[in-house]
């Protein structure tokens, strides 16, 4: 009978996570989605956008586009159901899709709590290095964006600015933001030259494109401009609405889901019609407006319940996904901080989002912070050992070490154990478990202080892989001629 038993269960989980929403909500949701697009439209401001749309089969009127949901139903069964994003070097490939999820920083921020003097200030170029290198030493942050809006350059030149402060300081992946398509060839030129070319930039991405629409169902001109041309390039895409519920999409939680999923697929559509296959990631930002602050609410519930409930949206349509987590509402590194960044965190994970992003943002999304970062990455190592859930095999059961041991020996000095626990085991590098008098002689440290001298000791420290002279010459060529 015991040998039957250990036959069973002789597995490991593929993932650990949950479902928020039934296959019948699911095809609810799609369908009102469809309905959507197919009666109400969207607003696309680009007349190139909409004479392509109109070719393809879409109804136009004016601006507004009505999309047929044959075409809708193409577009999902076309595009790829996993990305292969590659390190700067064209290696350690981060495989997304299906339930594989990754964590990294976000864009535009307007102001950072400095890291010396813990003010609140306008946003500068120094603070995107600074969060590069950051996330380069970090073990559980898999890849960078800006973080911020540059404010000590010239504004419409701040997103091939941030691209090279990122590309200069980290072989991470990057998720870049570009404010025209002008900023975005600056941007590929600058990916190619530390690809060695542009066919090998293309080969093995390590920049991921990102644009919005604006919610409620309308394209603009620039964010159109760059879908269209991220997808005659090639380069993977986020095109990702921000429906806020009770502002810019119905109150209601289905409701916001339809809309906000209506707005992802139009900009799905228009990529594939565009480039047949293009890598495309849907998600975004789905939260609520606190009717008492009309914030966009980064800590709330009912943010981690939408994002879960769209991850099922995503999985059922088998696209790679972008969803949100380790931000906070709170204005300091906290206990609120550290409450919410570790719940959206979590929720993520289990609800089997792909790119992460927003890592280290506070106050609803208006402020950066290192230490913030730091915190999130233990957060997220915690989580990651949680999700890899329970080998079960022959060696792992260890029957033979437990007769071998029996009733009166102990496991501590056992070859089982010394050969084992160091990666059984997670070990944290933030977390205290040292004993009262350990760490009262330690300096009795809280975890403000300790995650302070963590980015420090890194920002001092650490040295990122330096780019070739002669790669390093092209991009600052770029920077020059702006």
């Amino acid at each position: 009978m015991l040998e039957n038993k250990l036959a069973a269960n002789k597995s490991s989980q593929d993932k650990v996570g949950f479902e928020m929403l039934s296959e019948s909500q699911v095809k609810d949701i799609h369908e009102a989605s469809l309905e959507i697009l197919q009666t109400t439209g969207v607003n696309i401001h680009l007349k190139e956008t909409r004479d392509m749309l109109e070719d393809a089969g879409c109804d136009v009127d004016g601006e507004r586009v009505y999309f047929p949901p044959g075409l809708v139903e193409w577009a999902i069964d076309s595009a790829p159901s996993r990305v292969n994003l590659y390190d700067r070097n064209g290696k350690n490939p981060l495989t997304l899709g299906g339930h594989n999820t990754t964590f990294g920083l976000g864009p535009t921020l307007l102001n950072m709590r400095d890291p010396e003097t813990g003010e609140r200030r306008p946003f500068r170029k120094q603070d995107t290095v600074n969060a590069a290198r950051l996330v380069d030493a970090l073990d559980n942050i898999d890849w960078v964006s800006g973080l911020g809006t540059i404010d000590d350059v010239p504004h419409e030149h701040s997103d091939r600015h941030e691209f090279e402060a990122m590309v200069k300081n980290t072989t991470k992946p990057i998720v870049a933001w570009s404010y025209t398509n002008e900023g975005l060839k600056d941007i590929i030129e600058m990916g190619s030259a530390v690809a060695g070319s542009e066919e090998e930039f293309l080969r093995k991405p390590f920049v991921v494109s990102y644009s919005e629409p604006i919610s409620p169902l309308t394209h603009d001109k620039d964010a159109s401009e760059k879908l269209l041309m991220t997808a005659d390039y090639g380069i993977p895409t986020i095109h990702t609405p921000i429906p806020q519920a009770g502002a810019s999409a119905p109150v209601t939680l289905s409701g916001q889901l339809a809309q906000g999923n209506a707005e992802s697929l139009s900009g799905l559509v228009i990529s594939q019609v565009r480039r047949e296959g293009l890598p495309f990631f849907i998600g975004g930002v789905i939260s609520i407006m606190d009717m008492q602050t009309a914030i966009l609410a980064y800590g709330a519930p009912e943010k981690e319940l939408a994002t879960a409930a769209y991850m099922d949206m995503a999985h059922h349509y088998e696209l790679p996904t972008f969803g949100t987590a380790g931000c906070t509402d709170s204005k300091l590194v906290d206990q609120q901080s550290g409450i919410e960044a570790t719940l959206s965190s979590l929720f993520s994970s289990l609800s089997g989002a792909n790119l992460v992003h927003d890592v280290g943002y506070m106050e609803s999304g208006s402020t950066g912070s290192l230490s913030q970062i730091a915190m999130v990455d233990e957060i997220v190592g915690m989580i990651k050992k949680f999700t890899d859930g329970v080998e079960v095999n022959d060696y792992t059961l260890a029957l033979d070490v437990i007769d071998e041991v029996g009733h009166e020996g102990d496991h501590l000095t056992h070859d089982h154990t010394l050969d084992n626990f160091k990666e059984v085991s997670w070990r944290p590098t933030l977390m205290d478990r040292n004993v009262p008098d350990t760490w009262m002689d330690e300096g009795s440290k809280t975890m403000e202080e300790r995650l302070e001298n963590k980015v420090n000791e890194i920002l001092e420290e650490h040295e990122p892989e330096s780019l070739s002279d002669d790669v390093e010459e092209k991009i600052d060529q770029v920077i020059e001629r702006l």
